[in-house]
């Protein structure tokens, strides 16, 4: 099969390359899925770049179709997204593991379905972690990136009674407004204000619940933006590995921060998580952003763009399949 393959050169650097594979065969508790777009992560960043010696087969999300489940849970030629981990879906075929695939509803691209699992799993689950219900108050920085749009979207969809996210720059927080998929969401200018600034009338009483994959700097606003009982969940350090907490406005408001990383959860945590989501795509209650779409040969670029771009919404890979 074809897959789109990396190559560590250095710690920063890495040689992508598309070329022909081993077909992976399924293990016990697998699926093998035929795959017909997936979603580009920092995750993929990180592999392709990473200290090991490699080839990896890129990509952790992606949608497709079953070819065989030897569990007999999924049936032949079902439409599925999954969250595949270290499989690899930027290949025509992957293995994953049987209580990470959904079933994408009908009314949903593969396109889209591709960009669904890494970030709205990790959203859902985060939200609960969290303690989020109904009439809580939501932010998430970099709204314009997977985790944070998953998060307020899904958080106006379940019922907060205010909804916040944070942007990097002036410009982006300019097109956040200006998209459709963004009404009754506030768009905090972190270029401009530092929190609580910027957090309309709906926060006058704090922040309830945080799901922060920014770290850095970003989080001492957030935690000091906090209401009562406040909670920062910690899924990513994308804007920095360390942080400074305000410690006194935690302690007083009894406040807390958890950490979080989705192939951490549990077989029973990611199905309920799955049933959230479904219903809500099915519903039309929550629309996942495309920025670009990119065939398999342009994978290098399309990793870069992710990378030094930080457009707003999703990056997708397709054409996988080629006859040999």
């Amino acid at each position: 099969m074809r897959a789109a393959r990396a190559y560590p050169i250095t710690e920063h650097t890495t040689d992508l390359r598309v070329e022909w594979i081993e077909d992976p065969t399924p293990g016990a508790g697998e699926v093998l899925v035929q795959v017909t777009a997936a979603g580009v992560t920092r995750w993929d960043h990180t592999a392709a770049t990473g200290a090991g010696t490699g080839p990896l087969t890129l990509g952790a999300e992606g949608a497709g179709i079953v070819v065989a489940d030897p569990g007999g849970h999924w049936t032949p030629g079902t439409r599925v997204m999954f969250f595949a981990g270290p499989a690899g879906t930027m290949a025509e075929l992957t293995v994953v593991p049987e209580q990470n695939l959904a079933e994408v509803p009908v009314n949903v691209a593969d396109e889209v379905a591709a960009t669904v699992p890494v970030a709205y799993l990790t959203a859902v689950l985060a939200l609960r972690l969290g303690r989020f219900g109904p009439g809580k108050r939501v932010f998430a920085p970099a709204v314009g990136g997977g985790v944070g749009n998953a998060t307020v979207q899904l958080a106006r969809a379940l019922g907060a009674s205010a909804v916040a996210g944070g942007t990097g720059s002036t410009a982006k927080a300019e097109a956040v407004r200006a998209a459709p998929w963004a009404h009754g969401i506030d768009v905090v200018d972190l270029e401009r204000d530092r929190l609580p600034d910027g957090l309309g009338d709906g926060f006058a009483a704090g922040i309830d619940v945080a799901v922060d994959g920014v770290g850095g700097g970003v989080t001492g606003q957030i935690a000091a933006a906090l209401a009562t009982g406040g909670r920062i969940v910690l899924v990513g350090e994308a804007g920095g590995a360390a942080a400074h907490v305000p410690v006194g406005d935690v302690v007083r408001r009894h406040a807390s921060l958890h950490g979080f990383s989705l192939p951490d959860a549990t077989a029973a945590q990611s199905r309920r998580a799955w049933a959230t989501i479904t219903g809500l795509l099915a519903a039309g209650r929550i629309h996942p952003v495309i920025d670009s779409i990119y065939p398999v040969e342009a994978a290098a670029e399309a990793l870069r763009h992710l990378i030094e771009d930080r457009p707003i919404g999703k990056v997708v890979i397709i054409g996988m399949s080629r006859t040999r």
